[in-house]
C-alpha cells in the first residue's frame, strides 16, 4: 500500500480509524481516549511523512513533541520500570518511553530517538491492520528495548542509527538504512568467526553481543520490510526437469534412490562410469584409501504353517557386519595412512566399538566446526549475488547438512524439487521418506484402532527461500565444488572439512549434541538404510516428537548463524513407526481372552496345551525375545537370580547372546509353569519320552522349558511360533511377532534409556552385545529393566492371573468313558 507515496486523505483517515478500533479492542488494557487520539496523529504524522511533497522530519517531530508535552499520560503512570511497563501492551509502552522523553530527559539527541520510536509506532500501525502479529510485536520490543534497556546490545542501535534530520523521510531510505546495518552486522560475525583460532571468554562474549545486535536488526529490517510490502517479487518457481529414475525415498528398498555410499551408487547417476566420478576425488579425503569389502550375514528366518515372514522380521534377523583382520587388505594402506581415512587397525576399532564420543575421532568435526560450517554456507547461500557459482555450492552443501541427503543426489538433475521426495508449496517445503513398513493384512480379530502406529511417512521441514534459490540456479560441477570446499577449508580452519563430513553433520549433531536426543532419533530422521537401523521398525514416536528433536539440533547448528527456524512449525499430530505394535489396552484384553480360552479346556492335555501357548505368550511380554522355536532352554533361565541368556536367531553363526532380566511376575508364572509339567508328569507316568523331557527341565539339563504334546500325545515337543498362532487364532488373528513389536514400544514410552533397550531388544551394534568384548552396559545397569517388565505386568494384570492344574475330571476316566483326545 505504501509504494504508493503520495497517499490520499482518505487513505490516511482509513488507517487512524483501524488504529483506534485496534486500541479500543484491547481486552487486556484499556486506553484512555486522549492517548488513543494521540496514537493516531502520531501515526498520521509518520504517515503523511513519507508523501514526496513531506518528506521532511521537522513537521513530524514538531508535532510529536507537542503532542507529548501535553502529557496525554498522567505523571502517576509514567512509571519506568520493568515491571509496570510489563503490565501495558508494547504500543502503550513505546508511547510511554517516547512522552518520558519530553518530559523527564533532556532533549538534545533524544529527538533523534523520538523520530524512529514514531516510525516504529507506524510500522507497526500497518503491520497491526495486515494481522501480522509477530512482526508487529518484534518491531515495538525492539525499538523499546533500545530506548528502555541499559545494556549496550540494546542501546546500539541509537549510535548505530544516522541523524535522521539528515536522512530523506522516505520508505525507500529507510530500509536502506536497516539492510546496511543487517549486512554490517553479519559482515562482522563472519570476520569474528573466520579471524579467530581459540574460544577464549572474550571471543565468546564478542560472538554473543553480535549474535545480539544480528537478530535485533534482522526483526526491525524483517518487519519493516513487511509492513510496506517490500519484498522483492518471488520469481516464478522453476519445474526441476522431469527424471524418471528418481524414486520415492522408501528405506526397505534394497537399493534405495539416494545414495548411502558414494561406491555403492556410482552406477546409478551417471551412464559413465569414470566421468566426474567423485571417489577419486582428491579433496574428498575418506575416499582416498582402498575400498575394504565388508561380508554381510544373510539373514535366516524359520518358516511357519500358515505365516509369512515381513520384511520387518527380516531385518530384525540380520546380522551385523563384522570386520576382523590382521593385516591392511593393501600394503600402500598400511604404509601411508593419511588422517582422514579411518583407521580398522584394532586400537582404533576398539574406541569405535565402544561408541566414545572422542573428540580425536578424524571422521567427526567439533560442535564448534559443525556451527561455524553452518554459518559460513548459510551466509554464502543466502547473501551471494545470484551470478556467484559459491552462492549455489553453498546452498547445496547447506541443504545436504539440513536434511543429511547426499551431495551427488542433490546434483542430479531433477532430484531438487522432484515430487517423489520433495513437497513444495507457497509457504512451506518438505522432503519426505517412508519407513517402508509392511502393509497389515486383513485380520478378523484387531482394528486399525487397536494399533499404535497408523503411519510410516517422515516429514522434514525445508527453508523455503532455499529450494527456490536452488530451483532457479543452474546446477554445479564437481570442480567448483572442489575449489569451493578449498577455500572453505582455508577460510574457516578446518582442514577435515570434506563433503562425507558435511552429509554426516545432521546424524552426529542429533546423535551426540542434541540434548534428550539420541541415535534412533538420528536413523530415523537421517533415513539410515533398514538393515543397520532395525529399532526403527520397532518403535513409535509422535510427528511433533520427530519434529522437536530435528528443529532442537538446528538450534544446535545454528547457534552462532542468524538462520531463521520459524519455517518448522508442528505437523499435523500423528504416529510413526511399527506397523505392528497393539495398543496396551488391545493387548491386555488380548490376554483375558487367552486365559478364558485356557479355563475353558474340555481335558487335561487340551489343557497342558492352552497352558504352555498361554506362558509362551506371557515368556514374549514380559521379554521381549524373537518369538522362534524352541524358547528359554533350561540351562539358560535362572530363576533363582531372575536371568535370561538368550540367542534367539535361528541359525547362530555368529555369537549373540545378551542378557535380558526376568520380573518378579515372569519368574512368578515360568516357577508355576515348571510344577505344573511336573504334575502332568506325575500323573501320566506311563508317557515314558514325555517324563524323560521333564526330568531333563526339572534337572535344568540343555532342554527348552516351554513344550506342547504332539500330535500323538506320547511325547512333547518344542513350541513353534506357528503352533502358537494356530491355536490362538480364534483370539488374536496376527503373526506372534507383535509381541517383540509392543514390548519395544513399551519400553520406550516408559523412558528406558535407548542404550538398554537395544541391549534387551539385542538391536546393539556389532560386538556391543552385554556379553560382547566390547559391551558399554553392565548387568547392574541391565538388572534396572527388570522393574520396568513388572510395571507392563501389573498394566496387563500378568500379575493377578493364576495357573491352576486341570482338575475337572481325572484323565484315568476319560480314557475309560473313551473320549480322551487333544484339542489342536
Amino acid at each position: 500500500m505504501a509504494q504508493d507515496n503520495d497517499t490520499s486523505p482518505n487513505e490516511e483517515q482509513w488507517l487512524s480509524a483501524k488504529t483506534i478500533d485496534y486500541l479500543k479492542s484491547e481486552e487486556a488494557f484499556v486506553y484512555p481516549e486522549a492517548i488513543i487520539d494521540a496514537i493516531s496523529t502520531i501515526i498520521i504524522a509518520v504517515h503523511d511523512s513519507y508523501k514526496p511533497s513531506n518528506n521532511s522530519i521537522e513537521p513530524l517531530l514538531e508535532m510529536t513533541v507537542l503532542i507529548l508535552q501535553d502529557e496525554p499520560i498522567a505523571s502517576k503512570y509514567m512509571q519506568i520500570s520493568r515491571t509496570h511497563l510489563a503490565e501495558k501492551p508494547l504500543m502503550m509502552q513505546l508511547f510511554i518511553l517516547m512522552q518520558n522523553i519530553v518530559t523527564k530527559q533532556q532533549l538534545g539527541h533524544s529527538l533523534q530517538h523520538l523520530v524512529w520510536l514514531a516510525i516504529a509506532m507506524h510500522t507497526a500501525a500497518l503491520l497491526i491492520i495486515q494481522d501480522k502479529k509477530t512482526h508487529t510485536n518484534n518491531i515495538l520490543m525492539q525499538f523499546k528495548m533500545a530506548q528502555f534497556s541499559a545494556s549496550s546490545r540494546r542501546k546500539w542501535l541509537w549510535n548505530a542509527l544516522p541523524d535522521i534530520f539528515h536522512t530523506e523521510m522516505s520508505i525507500e531510505r529507510i530500509l536502506s538504512v536497516f539492510n546496511s546495518l543487517l549486512d554490517q552486522q553479519k559482515s562482522e560475525l563472519v570476520a569474528l568467526i573466520n579471524g579467530q583460532a581459540t574460544h577464549t571468554e572474550k571471543v565468546k562474549k564478542d560472538k554473543s553481543d553480535i549474535k545480539a545486535k544480528l537478530s535485533q536488526i534482522d526483526k526491525i529490517t524483517t518487519a519493516y520490510q513487511h509492513a510496506h510490502d517490500l519484498h522483492a517479487p518471488k520469481p516464478e518457481r522453476k519445474k526441476p526437469p522431469k527424471n524418471n529414475s528418481i524414486k520415492p525415498i522408501n528405506l526397505s528398498d534394497d537399493k534405495p534412490i539416494y545414495p548411502l555410499d558414494y561406491e555403492a551408487t556410482n552406477s546409478n547417476w551417471n551412464s559413465e562410469p569414470d566421468k566426474d566420478n567423485w571417489n577419486t576425488t582428491p579433496d574428498d579425503v575418506e575416499h582416498s584409501s582402498t575400498t575394504i569389502d565388508l561380508a554381510f550375514l544373510e539373514a535366516n528366518t524359520e518358516t511357519y504353517e500358515g505365516l509369512m515372514t515381513s520384511f520387518e522380521e527380516y531385518i530384525d534377523h540380520n546380522e551385523l557386519p563384522y570386520i576382523s583382520y590382521d593385516n591392511y587388505p593393501n600394503p600402500l594402506v598400511r604404509n601411508s595412512i593419511p588422517l582422514q581415512t579411518i583407521d580398522l587397525s584394532l586400537q582404533q576399532n576398539y574406541m569405535s566399538q565402544r561408541n566414545l564420543a572422542l573428540n580425536s575421532n578424524t571422521r567427526l568435526l567439533s560442535v564448534a566446526g559443525y556451527q561455524t560450517l553452518f554459518a559460513a554456507l548459510h551466509q554464502d547461500a543466502k547473501s551471494l549475488p545470484e551470478s556467484d557459482n559459491n552462492k549455489t555450492c553453498a546452498g547445496i552443501l547447506l541443504l545436504s547438512m539440513l536434511t543429511g541427503l547426499p551431495v551427488k543426489s542433490l546434483i542430479i538433475p531433477g532430484y531438487i524439487g522432484h515430487p517423489s521426495i520433495f513437497s513444495i508449496h507457497d509457504k512451506r517445503a518438505y522432503i519426505k521418506h517412508s519407513l517402508g513398513i509392511t502393509k497389515r493384512s486383513v485380520s478378523q480379530t484387531l482394528t486399525k484402532e487397536d494399533y499404535e502406529n497408523h503411519s510410516d511417512t517422515i516429514k522434514i521441514p525445508l527453508p523455503l527461500w532455499l529450494i527456490d534459490n536452488l530451483l532457479a540456479c543452474q546446477l554445479p560441477i564437481k570442480e567448483e565444488f572442489t575449489t569451493y570446499l578449498a577455500n572453505l577449508r582455508n577460510s574457516l580452519g578446518l582442514p577435515y572439512l570434506s563433503v562425507n563430513r558435511i552429509e554426516t553433520v545432521l546424524h552426529v549433531v542429533l546423535s551426540r549434541y542434541t540434548p534428550d536426543c539420541h541415535a534412533h532419533i538420528a536413523d530415523i530422521i537421517c533415513r539410515t538404510p533398514a538393515p543397520h537401523a532395525p529399532a526403527m521398525y520397532y518403535s513409535s514416536h509422535t510427528s511433533e516428537g520427530i519434529i522437536a528433536h530435528y528443529k532442537s539440533a538446528l538450534s544446535v547448528l545454528s547457534n552462532i548463524s542468524s538462520f531463521d527456524l520459524a519455517y518448522i512449525t508442528p505437523w499435523h499430530k500423528y504416529t510413526i513407526g511399527s506397523g505392528f505394535a497393539l495398543k496396551l489396552e488391545t493387548v491386555r484384553n488380548i490376554i483375558d481372552e487367552i486365559k478364558t480360552w485356557v479355563d475353558q479346556s474340555t481335558n487335561y492335555d487340551e489343557h497342558f496345551n492352552r497352558t504352555s501357548i498361554f506362558i509362551w505368550f506371557i515368556f514374549c511380554l514380559l521379554t521381549g525375545v524373537r518369538p522362534n522355536n524352541g524358547l528359554g532352554k533350561m540351562y539358560d533361565i535362572d530363576l533363582d537370580m531372575g536371568w535370561l541368556e538368550i540367542n534367539d536367531k535361528p541359525v547362530k553363526k555368529v555369537k549373540s547372546d545378551r542378557l535380558i532380566p526376568l520380573c518378579l511376575t515372569l519368574v512368578r508364572h515360568l516357577t508355576k509353569y515348571r510344577d505344573y509339567i511336573i504334575d502332568y508328569q506325575a500323573k501320566h507316568q506311563l508317557k515314558h519320552d514325555i517324563s524323560t523331557t521333564i526330568d531333563d527341565i526339572r534337572l535344568g539339563n540343555d532342554e527348552a522349558l516351554l513344550k506342547i504334546l504332539s500330535a500323538s500325545v506320547s511325547n512333547l515337543k518344542d513350541i513353534k511360533r506357528g503352533d502358537t498362532y494356530n491355536f490362538t487364532k480364534n483370539v488374536i488373528d496376527a503373526n506372534p511377532y507383535w509381541t517383540r513389536h509392543f514390548v519395544r514400544t513399551q519400553l520406550e514410552k516408559r523412558s528406558v534409556q535407548l542404550p538398554l533397550i537395544n541391549t534387551i531388544i539385542g538391536h546393539e551394534k556389532s560386538r556391543q552385545e552385554v556379553l560382547g568384548r566390547f559391551s558399554s552396559s553392565s548387568k547392574r545397569d541391565i538388572r534396572r529393566v527388570a522393574p520396568v517388565f513388572e510395571q507392563i505386568a501389573e498394566q496387563l494384570g500378568l500379575n493377578l492371573i493364576e495357573i491352576n492344574n486341570y482338575s475337572k475330571i481325572s484323565h484315568i476316566e476319560r480314557i475309560y468313558a473313551g473320549v480322551d483326545h487333544v484339542d489342536r
